[in-house]
């Protein structure tokens, strides 16, 4: 008995039907396109990667139900999707596929086979078969056996490699002879002379031009969908284009995508609650058809492998991010204004917004590492910088930046694509932060950290800005200097009763050391800097009341555990 879902499902028009699919696991897909009575034009009604997506999430080995149902071009596709590394064919996949049609019948297997290219089915038959040439005495085997086969007087089939689909290749060659003898001879012919750099060119050639068809532009072009644009000058480039079409095509000319980014996790997008909000179902398709051909330049762009389903959805989830920002960046987080704008824009210029937002950021951080006096390289780890200073740097000056997670005091300790505007304002404010330290480290305790003595010195050494700046307050709140000599074992008592509170559990720094540091970074640096290093300060010391908060005053204090302070060993 169907349940409610399912009942739903069945009652809906069939182009609703498609529409209700969108989006759904690959089982649960399969499962309601079983029960329908139209189950067959369903799938012959997706698009070479719903119907590619939906098989690989379901496994190929359990992929002959829905297989059975799909047309041979959509075979033709699933090869063309799965059955490459590159620019050569991938005969393991090949075979995987092979063993899922023959579940559904010798005819399902020759209507998908013949469908290939003839030259990639003549370099998979290469593998398993010999063709010798009756017609040609010295080509003619002087001892057949089992492993022969002939189906005419022309052509004699030697197996040369038996597997777990050689007798399904088998059939294929019977079905195939009974079906159409000149494509037979043409496959024979094709073995029997072909040469094989020549016929792996070809039938990339032929591919290549089928991906174009469909959105998937060569290697080279793809790399297009990453070129900067200046968001300062968006205006301008996007009057350039024409206005695309939005809620106003028929139905026959939209695309129903699955490679589109709808994900789980990122239903309160801005972006997804303006396609939710602001068209109907059929804009909806259309704007989903147009990512779909975004994301399909993006995975070729990175080089994608299709059939790695892991790398296919961190893909469309990376799509939808750089949507979002440009959207996000365009709209200032207005749901009615995003509308408009998702309206007006094409998602293509839309993505390479939020790409160059991102680019933006890492010429700044650019920028910031050489006032440390380093290279944009060598500060991808900058040992002396603090967590998470030092990731979230490392993950701006990557060729394609990265937003780190520890940044974000909810975030996972992690890199991840920057997805809002909140990712970029929060990289930039970090980027203030260091820009700001040279200048308070030379201000307040006369410290070069940007020159090669400085690195020198301390090279070899676990030492941490934060450290630095700890120390010579610690010797301040004891004896009112700003020294950066490391802290005796004896001092570290007297230290920690003149900074932190008393009596309590955690400490926290207590407000007479707070105001010393008021006063003393107020005495040493001017307004502009105290303002722009405020936060570095605060961030520096946190870590010490963290570090030093739990610590029982009842007990003596183990400098093996401190880790905010310098302590001479």
């Amino acid at each position: 008995m169907p349940d409610a879902k399912q009942e739903a499902f069945l009652n809906l028009p069939f182009q609703e039907k498609l529409e209700f699919l969108y989006g759904l696991p690959a089982r649960q897909k399969r499962d309601l396109i079983l029960s329908a009575p139209e189950a067959q034009r369903l799938v012959q009604s997706f698009t070479p990667e719903t119907l590619f997506y939906t098989l690989k999430e379901i496994g190929t080995a359990d992929a002959g139900d829905l297989l059975e149902l799909s047309a041979p071009e959509q075979v033709r596709w699933l090869f063309d999707l799965d059955c490459w590394d590159k620019d050569r064919p991938n005969l393991a996949r090949m075979r995987e596929w092979i063993e899922a049609m023959a579940d559904g019948g010798r005819k399902l297997l020759a209507d998908g086979l013949m469908e290939l290219d003839l030259e990639l089915v003549s370099l998979l038959l290469r593998q398993y078969i010999r063709v010798h040439r009756v017609a040609d005495p010295q080509d003619s085997p002087d001892t057949p056996s089992d492993s022969f086969v002939q189906f005419d007087e022309n052509y004699l089939i030697e197996f040369i490699r038996h597997d777990s689909i050689h007798a399904h290749l088998l059939e294929f060659l019977e079905e195939s002879f009974e079906r159409d003898y000149n494509y037979f001879a043409a496959l024979m012919e094709e073995i029997y002379w072909g040469v094989e750099a020549e016929m792996e060119e070809q039938a990339y050639q032929f591919r290549g031009a089928r991906l174009a068809d469909r959105g998937f532009p060569d290697y080279y072009d793809a790399q297009s969908v990453f070129a900067y644009l200046n968001p300062q000058t968006f205006p301008a480039l996007l009057a350039q284009h024409a206005a695309p079409i939005r809620d106003a095509l028929e139905e026959a000319d939209i695309i129903s995508p699955e490679l589109a980014p709808a994900l789980a996790d990122s239903e309160n997008s801005l972006f997804n609650a303006a396609l939710t909000a602001g068209f109907a179902a059929q804009g909806r398709r259309q704007l989903r058809s147009e990512m779909a051909i975004v994301t399909n330049q993006v995975l070729v762009a990175r080089a994608v492998d299709f059939g790695d389903l892991e790398a296919v959805r961190l893909t469309v989830e990376m799509t939808h991010n750089y949507l979002n920002l440009g959207l996000e960046h365009l709209a200032g987080g207005d749901l009615k204004t995003a509308i408009e704008h998702l309206r007006a824009t094409p998602l293509q210029l839309l993505f390479r917004l939020g790409v160059s937002l991102t680019i933006d950021l890492r010429t700044r951080a650019e920028a910031a590492t050489r006032r440390f006096g380093l290279t944009p390289a060598a500060g991808r780890e900058i040992p002396y910088l603090d967590s998470p200073y030092r990731e979230g740097l490392a993950g701006f000056l990557e060729r394609r930046p990265r937003f780190f997670g520890g940044l974000d005091r909810k975030g996972a300790v992690v890199w991840r694509d920057f997805s809002s505007m909140r990712d970029l304002h929060l990289g930039y404010a970090i980027l203030e932060q260091l820009n700001a330290a040279p200048e308070l480290f030379r201000a307040l305790l006369g410290l070069d950290i940007a020159g090669p003595g400085f690195r020198a010195q301390i090279a070899g050494f676990d030492i941490r800005l934060s450290q630095i700046l700890l120390t010579a307050m610690a010797h301040a709140a004891i004896d009112g200097s700003l020294k950066i000599e490391p802290l005796e074992a004896g001092e570290i008592e007297p230290a920690r009763a003149a900074m932190l509170t008393r009596g309590v559990r955690p400490a926290r720094l207590s407000d007479e050391f707070r105001r010393r540091i008021d006063e003393l970074t107020t005495a040493r640096l001017g307004d502009d800097l105290r303002k722009r290093s405020a936060d570095f300060i605060n961030s520096c010391l946190n870590l010490l009341e963290e570090d030093l908060g739990e610590i029982d005053p009842a007990q003596p204090i183990d400098p093996r555990f401190i880790r905010s302070l310098l302590i001479r060993r």
